[in-house]
């Protein structure tokens, strides 16, 4: 199977987790039950062994159109053929609480009369464990020939998911069954419809050959629920089955919970505070990130896959399915200001439980799992060849040993924003928050691996400086507005050693630019936060050198290409000093970083924010079809890296709001 693009898919999910549907109607990628959990769908990194769902007409040249419905995650995808015109429906039912991880596919031709062909071909986790399908009343079932327990994840952790090995296709089209899993070919007349549900199964039969919940507390010395039973919402649930109500009926089943859902979504999105002239961005923005939250913790992924390359037939292929505290930190500030309180309020309860297991001492990691764990050792999927050949295929991620001292800035400034505009934080969490900023205090001289979690070593990075900087003045923020008690003269005297050391040695006059790190030549996008962190006047002489030297294209030592920039010096000048090789695309988030640097600007210059603008409407031009991005963008326009990208998103949410305010000024 040829590989589609990056930018062709689209995202559907329940905030458990999500499923990648190509413009071709394939569902290529879907982990079960969690973000982060292994892969039942995978071609998007191994086209012959990853597994797939795909749904396509039988004509060999046809037309595909992909969008959403309005205001919703109900993606539709539209075969556009010389016979007529046929579509296919996805969405995860939201809006019934008894409805969970189904992918309901509903396939109708709207003009003349279509063929498909349906294939079910899932690959257990990731492609690792081989299994067996059997017809059913309703269709066929999918289960494991291995034991359930072999995998990535632990399973005294997670016994309930020995549950997840066993699927079902529901479905009144006649399947034929293959050695991959079973198929359909079929044709359908206008105003017609056949419906599919893949969903776990009902019931574990002896014909499923998967270990007992009895065996697997056995093993795990941990007590559980020993009927069978699947883990939702951090707690052991039983399967959920369809009705013989509803079975008789499916596509009126499917109808409805396609109304449940739109009425779910668009329930959701009327929370949306944002009116300015992006609208439709913003809010599709909104959607996506609210695809990457997880519900029963509150915590928000980074990306739903893992290993889409930053450079195809590269290996900087990163896992980003946990939950850094910089993004969701970031995420948290984006949602809140354009009027979603709860998730930031669920995001806080998950950072507070973290904050309550630091030891004497410590201090946060970079990234946890959604549940909070940190049973994050990378390791390679050595058997899948990698999106076009791009190995490894990395699940798990070594950079959650770092050392990166900005994650605690990021997490103060949200607290610092959540207090202003949610909810006042309680005491208890100021605690942790206070023991956090005296943390800093005692460590911000530290050298670490910085924001871009370089693997060459080590350095003194001016934005891990700079979000220390902001980690103890929003401490010192927080006790002033809240009387609440704290170092006050020990946090404003490091607040401004901090301060005045960036200045003396982040500062570099041959460049006239900030850089990225002490005593080196290299420039660092990441410099352009300053302004938005309020630790430099937008105006501010060397703000605007540094900007005039980011802007500059990477021949001449800067970092934007039309408009579009690298987060630090590229490859292609032989200066990258991450400690990794081969290249990479331009940074999207780095982008948007720009746009926000130079609406601030703008307050002083209008000609800064006309090219705000400029930059701003350029960018639109690089999302998908869909309205989604990828981390990075490559030099022919293409989506780099994994997808989409909650970074992006908030970024463009953020650059959205603030270009909104100056323009209307």
């Amino acid at each position: 199977m040829s590989y589609q693009p990056i930018e062709n898919y689209g995202l559907i999910g329940n905030m458990r987790t999500t499923a990648l549907v190509g413009l071709n109607a394939s569902i290529d990628w879907f982990c079960h039950p969690r973000h982060d959990s292994p892969s039942i769908f995978a071609a998007i990194l191994d086209g012959q062994k990853g597994g797939h769902f795909k749904i396509e007409s039988t004509v060999s040249q046809d037309n595909h159109k992909q969008f959403y419905y309005p205001e919703t995650n109900i993606l539709i995808t539209r075969f556009l053929c010389d016979c007529g015109v046929g579509e296919v429906v996805d969405f995860m039912p939201l809006g019934n609480s008894t409805v969970h991880n189904w992918i309901v596919r509903q396939v109708r031709t709207v003009r003349k009369e279509i063929s498909f062909r349906a294939e079910c071909y899932p690959a257990f986790d990731y492609g690792r464990a081989a299994h067996k399908t059997i017809t059913t009343d309703t269709g066929v079932r999918f289960f494991c020939d291995e034991d359930p327990c072999k995998g990535d994840n632990d399973p005294v952790e997670n016994p309930a998911e020995a549950q997840c090995q066993c699927f079902e296709l529901v479905t009144e089209v006649p399947l034929t069954i293959n050695d991959k899993g079973a198929f359909a070919e079929f044709t359908l007349k206008e105003g017609e419809t056949a419906t599919f549900i893949f969903k776990p199964a009902t019931n574990q039969s002896d014909d499923c050959e998967i270990a007992d919940y009895e065996e697997i507390e056995e093993k795990s010395d941990r007590p559980i629920n020993t009927q069978k039973a699947r883990q939702q919402d951090g707690q052991i649930q039983p399967a959920l089955s369809l009705s013989q109500t509803q079975l008789e009926n499916l596509n009126q089943t499917a109808e409805q919970f396609f109304n449940e859902t739109t009425h779910y979504w668009r329930k959701w999105l009327s929370q949306c505070v944002y009116t300015g002239r992006w609208r439709r961005q913003v809010e599709r923005s909104a959607l996506a990130l609210k695809l990457m939250t997880y519900e029963p913790t509150g915590a928000i992924i980074a990306a739903p896959t893992t290993s889409l390359p930053e450079h195809v037939g590269g290996k900087r292929n990163w896992d980003y399915r946990y939950t850094w505290i910089r993004d969701a930190a970031f995420t948290v500030y984006a949602l809140m200001r354009i009027g979603f309180t709860t998730e930031a309020r669920d995001f806080m309860g998950w950072l507070e439980a973290r904050c309550q297991e630091l030891g004497e001492g410590g201090s946060l990691e970079v990234m946890y799992r959604i549940d909070g764990k940190l049973d994050l050792e990378e390791d390679f999927l050595d058997h899948l060849e990698g999106y076009k050949g791009s190995q490894p295929v990395r699940i798990g991620n070594s950079a959650f040993e770092q050392l990166q001292l900005d994650i605690c800035g990021e997490l103060m400034d949200s607290a610092y924003l959540y207090n202003k505009y949610g909810e006042f934080i309680s005491y208890d969490f100021w605690v942790h928050l206070r023991y956090l900023t005296n943390w800093v205090c005692d460590n911000w001289q530290r050298k670490d691996q910085g924001v871009w979690e370089s693997r060459g070593g080590k350095k003194d990075h001016v934005y891990s400086r700079l979000m220390c900087w902001v980690a103890v003045d929003r401490g010192l923020r927080l006790a002033e507005s809240r009387s609440f008690p704290a170092e006050r003269s020990r946090w404003e005297k490091v607040r401004d050693e901090i301060y005045e050391e960036i200045l003396e040695k982040g500062w570099d006059e041959d460049r006239q630019a900030f850089v990225q790190a002490y005593g080196e030549k290299d420039l660092d996008a990441g410099c352009l936060i300053m302004p938005l962190v309020f630790f430099m006047a937008p105006s501010d002489p060397k703000m605007l050198k540094t900007i005039r030297a980011v802007k500059k294209p990477p021949q001449e030592g800067g970092l934007t290409a039309n408009s579009l920039v690298y987060r630090y010096n590229s490859l292609d000048s032989g200066e990258s000093s991450d400690g990794l090789t081969g290249e990479e695309g331009t940074f999207n988030l780095c982008t948007f970083w720009l746009v926000e640097a130079l609406t601030r600007a703008g307050g002083a210059d209008p000609e800064q924010l006309d090219e705000a603008r400029r930059i701003f409407e350029e960018m639109l031009t690089y999302a998908n079809h869909l309205g989604l991005y990828a981390e990075e963008t490559g030099i022919s326009g293409e989506a780099l890296g994994n997808f989409p990208q909650a970074f992006t998103h908030i970024a463009l949410i953020s650059a959205a709001w603030n270009l909104s305010e100056a323009l209307e000024k």
